[in-house]
């Protein structure tokens, strides 16, 4: 037998390792390999905390599918995972929404923000934990003076997740119907386009809520935090700071009813009726038309002659049955039971229809005389339902029937005050920080159900005398008694200063909206099937859960609900008045004309230019470049994942022919070399 000749010059001749080379190469190229290592970006509830170590789904979501009323807003959140190496210079860019008919919700409607992160030393109690947690909320174009801040670029660390918090506010007068819109996410060598699908219900959400609140504002702190000095230099710098926030609380429905605290108003009401009156009266600046601080706090000094000034000035402004005295808080400690007849008498010298508030509990006012003397009486959630008592709430039926108002609260001992905490599977609602999305939102469900008519928290900017940024770490909770975050230049760009929000104000937002939506169902007559889908979420005060999917399903039924009772309808239409309050003028509304095509630097795509009926809230030019109203050019995540797995497959059948040819090749050398 002849042997075969080695013909090196054989251009199909492939080492066996160069062949190990290539396919090892062609691993590397294998899909399988490139989603495992590269950056991903996806769809995650609001509803849920993501925390660095979030676990990356095997199915990501990638459509944001949201839901709500007219006049609401409604969060959705994207995740960013930075693969294997981690991902550089992340920013996001989002379009308007366009809807049936040709409707439009503006870009200016829409924002995102940067999800900050907070390392949480000591947990909250018994029921919070230890790390790294998300939860300042830094805006990439603030909602209060609407300038461009510093929320992009960020970067993602190696197997790390990020999170993007987005919203919309849908405007009053749009039709109901789907909406669709675009979010883009660019980084490093990585782009991404989410798809956004909104669906408008048709019943509006009202710009003042039923529920009345009163959140506190200590403003010698905020001044402290924004100006470092506690009295900001002078009442301008304060009162500027102090109408920042009350409006920014406005728009995620709540009141800072003593915002004004630290100046005797008493003496010239002109510059109180200057700052604050817009609050009042509902014509401020505010994200939401019309929207109308719920109570106002007497501050300073309690003499009859201080209280009756305020008595006056409210009633002259038609704002007196918003008006009350925080009479004592906590007795014993804020003040003792036996002080509380000689403060109520004080309030009601100056005013006899001055309401007194007192925060207690049924047992203890019965127990010292009380409950004739108070107006509005505040228990803890700890005390309105109780596994060892059962449900209290039908205890306060006759202060009810004889007038009297009832609110809730919540404090430290949700978490533990000082030690040790809850009993072991009792779970109240909670605005830690270190807790789920879930537990910060169901506060108001609980509210609802034990038709209770507002709630209390004792203080928003507790954390602001020191570095709410590094902690908010009081009364051994994360975030007991702070709920903002001092937005100075320094911190998040931009030249004014203004509040941050963070996740768990607007979880306490969602849930007051949750409110109204089982509000309307009461008004609609369907009381009873409110309360059966209530009974499933948070069937007693102390069963807070974490379950973010059973809070939005059962959100889902009671719009379902609303929009079949309302049989086209609109229900929720219009902000209700407050008895003795004369009628308030409301703010002005933003219409947006239909937008009016313009070229872009680049060519072929168009901008959309936003009009108002407003003179006060001039809508501005879309901008130019993509960010908010013009198509992305590029590719996307997926267009680039497609052409890299189409390259690898590509090369691959290349090398599969060029082995076929080879062996060919050599059959045909064997046999003619057998032949000859």
């Amino acid at each position: 037998m002849k042997s075969i000749p080695h013909r090196t010059s054989d251009l199909f001749q492939v080492p066996r390792s160069l062949w190990k080379r290539l396919c090892l190469f062609l691993i590397a190229l294998s899909p399988t390999a490139a989603l495992a290592s590269a950056p991903t970006a996806y769809v995650e509830s609001a509803s849920v905390k993501i925390q660095p170590a979030h676990a990356l789904p095997q199915a990501p979501n990638k459509t944001i599918s949201i839901s709500a009323a007219r006049n609401e807003f409604e969060p959705f959140q994207i995740a960013i995972h930075g693969g294997s190496d981690g991902l550089r210079n992340v920013s996001a860019s989002i379009s308007e929404l366009r809807g049936p008919q040709g409707a439009l919700i503006p870009a200016r409607n829409l924002w995102l923000y940067r999800v900050d992160l907070l390392n949480v030393t000591t947990a909250s109690g018994s029921i919070g934990a230890r790390g790294v947690w998300p939860d300042p909320l830094v805006p990439a174009r603030d909602e209060t003076l609407e300038e461009s801040r510093r929320a992009f670029p960020f970067d993602v660390g190696a197997d790390v997740t990020r999170a993007i918090w987005g919203e919309v506010l849908v405007p009053r007068d749009v039709p109901a119907g789907d909406y669709t819109g675009t979010i883009w996410i660019e980084g490093d060598g990585f782009s991404a386009e989410l798809p956004i699908a909104l669906t408008v219900y048709g019943f509006t959400l009202p710009s003042t809520p039923t529920m009345t609140t009163a959140f506190l504002a200590w403003l010698p702190n905020i001044c402290q935090a924004h100006t470092g000095d506690a009295g900001c230099g002078g009442w301008a710098t304060a009162a500027t700071l102090a109408r920042r926030y009350a409006e920014f609380a406005l728009d995620h429905r709540i009141t800072l009813s003593n915002v004004w605290v630290g100046q005797d108003h008493t003496q010239d009401w002109s510059g109180f009726d200057a700052t604050f009156g817009p609050l009042l009266d509902g014509t401020a600046n505010t994200r939401l038309s019309g929207a109308r601080m719920t109570t106002a706090q007497i501050t300073g000094q309690r003499t009859v002659e201080k209280f009756r000034s305020w008595a006056q000035h409210f009633r002259d402004k038609g704002w007196f049955s918003r008006l009350y005295d925080y009479t004592a808080d906590e007795p014993p400690y804020g003040a003792t039971f036996e002080e509380i007849p000689g403060r109520v008498q004080l309030a009601k010298e100056a005013d006899g229809e001055l309401d007194v508030l007192v925060t207690t509990n049924h047992v203890d006012t019965t127990n010292h005389g009380l409950l004739d003397l108070l107006d509005i009486i505040v228990p803890l959630v700890n005390h309105i339902d109780t596994p060892e008592g059962g449900n209290q709430r039908s205890a306060y039926d006759g202060f009810i029937e004889g007038g009297g108002r009832l609110w809730l609260y919540q404090s430290c001992m949700s978490h533990g005050c000082s030690f040790g905490g809850p009993t072991p599977g009792v779970n109240w609602p909670s605005y830690m920080v270190d807790v789920s999305a879930a537990k910060n939102r169901l506060m108001q469900w609980t509210i609802w159900r034990n038709r209770i008519s507002g709630e209390l928290y004792y203080e928003t900017a507790l954390a602001f005398s020191a570095n709410p940024w590094s902690s908010v770490f009081e009364y051994s909770g994360n975030g007991d008694g702070t709920l903002f975050y001092p937005g100075t230049p320094a911190r998040i760009g931009g030249e004014g200063h203004v509040p941050v929000a963070s996740i768990r104000l607007k979880m306490i937002r969602e849930g007051i909206e949750d409110f109204e939506y089982l509000h309307l169902l009461d008004t609609l007559g369907a009381r009873d099937f409110a309360e059966s889908v209530v009974a499933e979420v948070m069937p007693t005060a102390y069963s807070a859960h974490d379950d973010a999917g059973l809070i939005e399903a059962a959100r889902r039924q009671l719009a379902e609900k609303i929009v079949a009772l309302s049989g086209g309808s609109d229900p929720g239409d219009g902000d209700a008045g407050f008895p003795g309050d004369e009628d308030a003028a409301m703010g002005c509304t933003c219409t947006p004309t239909p937008p009016t095509p313009e070229p872009t630097p680049e060519g072929g795509e168009t901008c959309a230019t936003c009009g108002t009926d407003c003179a006060t809230h001039e809508c501005p030019t879309c901008p130019k470049d993509g960010n908010g109203v013009t198509s992305c050019s590029g590719c996307s995540l997926d267009s680039k994942g497609s052409r890299r797995i189409s390259l690898g497959t590509g090369l691959l059948l290349v090398l599969i022919a060029m082995g076929w040819f080879s062996r060919r090749r050599r059959r045909r050398d064997r046999q003619s070399s057998r032949e000859s």
